[in-house]
């Protein structure tokens, strides 16, 4: 009986430092690019933000070499789309002359379409912030306005998106969709956030569905229902992740990548990249098993 119970001790003990050195979920992000400097660029929110969440954050290189991704994707359990530059509105059909765009990264937003279209493939978590929820739109095939305050026909006219104020303090609300995935996560229906942006959603992406608006009704967040957790918001909520409501969307992220880890319909070890060139907006990509 004694040596039975010790055998328990060492097992449990055994079972207990397996969990506490399990591997992190492994969350890529994509930083800014700065085409002069040859640079990428990202504030260490995201990162602290992510480690808070009790995930491993990585950022990710840019390169047309897609075997790069081929080695790393199979190893990233969910990935975080930074905010940043404009999109090119050749994208999305936009005028790409119209003078109030800020420096294209053409780079940049390869990486992100392969990501997500990866990610859409193998149902594996993704978070939006700011430019990375217009990316999110536009690569499904949704548009934006490239400058909110010439395009954007306001309700409240006297809601500011690019705020003066600090950016970690909020300065508007948004009304959030209580029976969408967001909504359930943050258990909420309006929330105070901050907004330093000059681009939006125009026209919604088919498949995506919008859960939360700013006041001048202008799309806040979105998400798309047929995947686990696909979502972006159009504010920068890392510089709010030690709190309880925005921190909650870090470790929903991490949580969910974790799971995903071990799903049996993701790409497994090894993966290949075809990539195809088109004439369309995006190149064609599929996804095979490399042999």
């Amino acid at each position: 009986m004694i040596r039975g119970k010790r055998q328990e001790r060492i097992v449990a003990d055994i079972e207990k430092r397996a969990m506490a050195n399990a591997r992190k979920p492994i969350i890529g992000i994509v930083s800014a690019l700065s085409i002069d400097e040859d640079m990428l660029k990202m504030p260490n929110r995201y990162a602290n933000a992510i480690v808070s969440a009790g995930g491993a954050p990585i950022a990710l290189p840019f390169t047309s070499d897609v075997s790069v991704y081929e080695a790393l994707f199979p190893s990233i359990d969910g990935f975080l789309l930074s905010g940043g530059n404009d999109i090119s509105p050749v994208r999305y059909g936009g005028d790409i002359a119209y003078g109030k765009l800020t420096e294209l990264t053409p780079g940049r937003e390869e990486l992100e379409y392969l990501i997500l279209s990866f990610a859409r493939q193998f149902n594996v978590p993704v978070l939006g912030i700011c430019r990375g929820m217009q990316m999110m739109n536009v690569s499904l095939g949704g548009s934006l306005y490239e400058d909110i305050a010439d395009q954007f026909e306001a309700g409240d006219r006297e809601l500011i998106h690019w705020q003066e104020l600090d950016y970690a303090l909020p300065t508007h609300k948004v009304h959030i969709d209580a029976d969408s995935l967001l909504g359930s996560m943050l258990e909420l229906e309006e929330a105070s956030v901050n907004t330093m942006h000059h681009q939006g959603i125009k026209t919604l992406a088919p498949c995506l569905r919008a859960c939360a608006w700013s006041t001048d009704g202008l799309i806040e967040a979105i998400e798309d229902p047929a995947l686990d957790f696909f979502i972006g918001v159009q504010w920068h909520p890392e510089f709010f992740a030690g709190g309880k409501v925005m921190g909650t969307l870090f470790r929903s992220l991490v949580k969910k990548a974790g799971e995903a880890r071990y799903v049996e319909s993701g790409c497994g070890d090894r993966l290949r990249i075809l990539r195809h060139e088109c004439d369309g907006h995006w190149p064609k990509i599929a996804f095979a098993d490399a042999m």
